[in-house]
């Protein structure tokens, strides 16, 4: 049977793609634009947020679906995409369950982003676990959960369905678009750093790698089933900030500011065009929430591979 692919051509679809290639599985990816197949891998022509293109025919020999599509830039296609197309590939789903007589089970890449932010102040002490109520804020956030849910609704009345959904932390590799992390390098080696409030920030950060890893772990293992993974390889801020110094080498910077202050002068400052320090990095910088890999260890064995000191160095070494 076949194993399908949304969002395919996107950062992790892409590692998922070339890690299910190397395996051998028979592919389906749905893409947007025309390509010509190869050898176990074809392609089906369509865009989950256009509602006039056809999905009929997407899944007919498919037992696995990997749904990784999303819109991470533009709000106004997010709802479209997430919550929509997703309503539009369940409905197909739905045909071919009843016309087909067989099982289907899909996999769904999600975010930890479901369970939003700290409720009083960033830099609290909170430890987000599977069970820990979404709350989600923004509209990426709030429609990929609604996506979640539209996903265990269908599978509550549709027997021959099942579903894992994996909720990754923030995602790194080599091919990456988000700048920030490398923002944060090229300020570690430039010798400006300095922490904000204390040095025991928590960094969650997980590798593509590591995360195709568990993806494919879930389409292929009975006992994902039914189930909600968080997924993140937790490591305290100071660890990457050490590496990176290490690698240049310079000595690991000490210097603590107060969060309070700084936080006036971004306020202050917020009118600026470019000035570096804002709330939202402030926030990132002080917080103290971590996700435990402690479901999927216990349940699947599984954890991340990939060591975030390590591999930032190694990603940013041009920097």
């Amino acid at each position: 049977m076949k194993v399908c692919v949304t969002g395919g051509a996107g950062f992790i679809g892409r590692q998922l793609v070339n890690s299910l290639e190397a395996a051998g599985a028979d592919l389906i990816l749905l893409s947007r634009s025309p390509k010509e197949d190869k050898a176990n891998t074809q392609y089906f022509l369509g865009d989950l947020a256009d509602q006039s293109v056809a999905l009929e025919g997407l899944l007919d020999d498919v037992s696995v679906i990997y749904h990784c599509a999303g819109e991470i830039k533009n709000e106004a296609l997010m709802r479209v995409l997430h919550v929509d197309g997703t309503t539009r590939l369940l409905r197909e789903v739905d045909r071919v369950i009843k016309s087909k007589k067989r099982n289907i089970h899909w996999v769904q890449l999600s975010s930890v982003g479901a369970y939003g932010i700290p409720a009083r102040k960033a830099h609290e002490v909170r430890e987000v676990t599977e069970v820990t109520p979404t709350a989600p804020q923004g509209e990426y956030e709030t429609t990929k959960t609604l996506s979640d849910e539209l996903v265990m609704a269908y599978a509550k009345i549709e027997p021959q369905f099942s579903y894992s959904i994996l909720r990754p932390s923030n995602v790194i590799g080599p091919s990456m678009t988000n700048q920030s992390l490398r923002s944060l390098v090229n300020v570690i080696k430039n010798g400006r750093f300095f922490y904000i409030g204390s040095r025991t920030s928590i960094a969650t950060y997980i590798h593509v790698k590591d995360v195709a890893a568990a993806l494919i772990l879930c389409g292929n293992d009975e006992r994902a089933k039914g189930q909600v993974f968080n997924l993140s390889n937790d490591c305290a801020l100071s660890e990457i900030v050490n590496a990176v110094a290490l690698s240049v080498p310079i000595k690991p910077p000490r210097l603590c500011a107060p969060e309070w202050s700084l936080r006036m002068i971004a306020k202050l400052m917020s009118r600026k065009a470019g000035f570096p320090l804002t709330q939202a990095r402030i926030d990132a910088l002080v917080r103290h929430t971590s996700y435990p890999v402690t479901k999927i260890k216990t349940m699947m064995g599984f954890v991340p591979h990939y060591s975030i000191p390590r591999e930032v160095t190694t990603m940013f070494e041009e920097s």
